[in-house]
């Protein structure tokens, strides 16, 4: 195939759409413009700085099953929605806690994340999140008993407790399993922690969410209540919450991988938000915050603050994810050719595919026998 000089990263790639390394469209490519490429490299099609769910929280889909994860989400808020409208209370509020987590056991699976330890990363993510949420829901029924109230209403609670102790908590034990795998050199991209951080972090909104509402879940399907109140909570529960919380610890997840699996010199390309430790504080900060809001402001406005902590979480992430896969395009050669299991085109083996521009590093390892990834990426040096 014809090569050309790519502008972006002055590398001689294949003459396409995309460079395969820098994943710059060459015909709008300048100087130096690779490192600060303004789509997201996981889905060429959308801008870096567009906070979109799917996208960001499950960024190894291609096309095709990103708009079935999309269409499953909304279905799912549909039937909470409607359980709701119906008076069904309690089951709204099973649905809700483990919407998101489902999806994302059904995305762990497909994207087959876990490379050849299913049961080992699964469960140091999924079920060690979850343990966790149910460890730390158990301590604060414990300690400050709730009611159904703390569905409709969080005003009145233990506000040291619940708006600050267990908020930090949280964050640390969200990332006992992150941190486990983290030992694992083979797990050494940034879009591995990311993952690892979000899929442990929304098991464990989803498994404190549902202890603590155990009590309420036993008073029967249709309870009291009204309305509008448990739609604005569910809403909350069913997304906003796993979302943010999800965001801010697979940044966390991100932050660690850059600082101890990155090359040396990517390590500083976030600056102070590609630092574990101030990643860790700003997570414990926001999520305080989060906490806070929601005991002493109404539903709604508890609703619309965390929905916008939620989106600057999700930039956050996709920041993070967007450096990650960047990193894979030094110090590798240009291999044969593959099908891109997003376009279905032929194109060269590396970094990005010359025809779409996705980040073959965000594609499904099961579907590697049609797009594998570039080998002798360097794994970074020991920390």
């Amino acid at each position: 195939m014809e090569k050309v000089t790519c502008p972006s990263c002055e590398n001689e790639v294949p003459a396409d759409t995309f460079c395969v390394r820098c994943g710059e469209e060459l015909a709008t490519a300048t100087a130096g413009s690779g490192s600060d490429r303004k789509t997201f490299a996981a889905a060429p099609g959308e801008r870096l700085s567009r906070p979109t769910l799917v996208s960001t929280i499950f960024p190894q889909l291609p096309n095709d099953s990103m708009q079935t994860f999309r269409v499953s989400l909304a279905l799912g808020v549909v039937v909470i929605v409607a359980l709701a409208a119906f008076g069904l209370f309690p089951v709204a509020l099973i649905a809700a806690a483990i919407l998101v987590p489902l999806l994302t056991v059904i995305y762990l699976y497909d994207v087959d994340v876990y490379e050849d330890q299913p049961y080992y990363v699964v469960g140091l993510t999924m079920l060690g999140g979850a343990l966790a949420g149910v460890a730390l829901a158990l301590l604060s029924r414990a300690i400050a008993p709730a009611d159904a109230a703390f569905v409709t209403e969080d005003a009145g609670s233990d506000v040291l407790l619940r708006g600050i102790l267990l908020p930090a908590l949280s964050v640390a034990l969200i990332l006992i399993g992150p941190l486990v795998l983290l030992r694992y050199r083979k797990f050494n991209d940034v879009l591995d922690g990311s993952t690892f951080g979000a899929a442990s972090a929304i098991a464990f909104t989803g498994a404190q969410v549902l202890t603590q509402g155990f009590d309420f879940l036993a008073d029967g399907p249709s309870p009291d209540g009204e309305f509008v109140p448990w739609l604005i909570r569910l809403l909350t529960i069913a997304i906003v919450v796993p979302v943010l919380t999800a965001g801010l610890l697979g940044a966390v997840g991100g932050a660690l991988w850059l600082r101890y699996r990155a090359p040396v010199k990517d390590r500083d390309e976030l600056g102070p938000l590609g630092n574990p430790p101030v990643a860790i504080v700003i997570a414990v900060v926001v999520l305080i915050v989060a906490a806070v809001v929601q005991i002493y402001l109404p539903g709604g406005a508890s609703l619309a603050i965390l929905a916008v902590m939620a989106v600057a979480a999700l930039i956050w992430l996709r920041r993070v994810i967007h450096l990650g896969l960047l990193q894979e395009a030094s110090e590798i050669e240009i291999g044969p050719d593959i099908t891109c299991a997003n376009c279905g085109a032929q194109t060269a083996s590396h970094t990005f595919c010359q025809n779409c521009g996705i980040s073959l590093r965000a594609l499904p390892k099961s579907r590697l026998g049609q797009a594998p990834p570039p080998t002798g990426a360097p794994s970074g040096a020991e920390a």
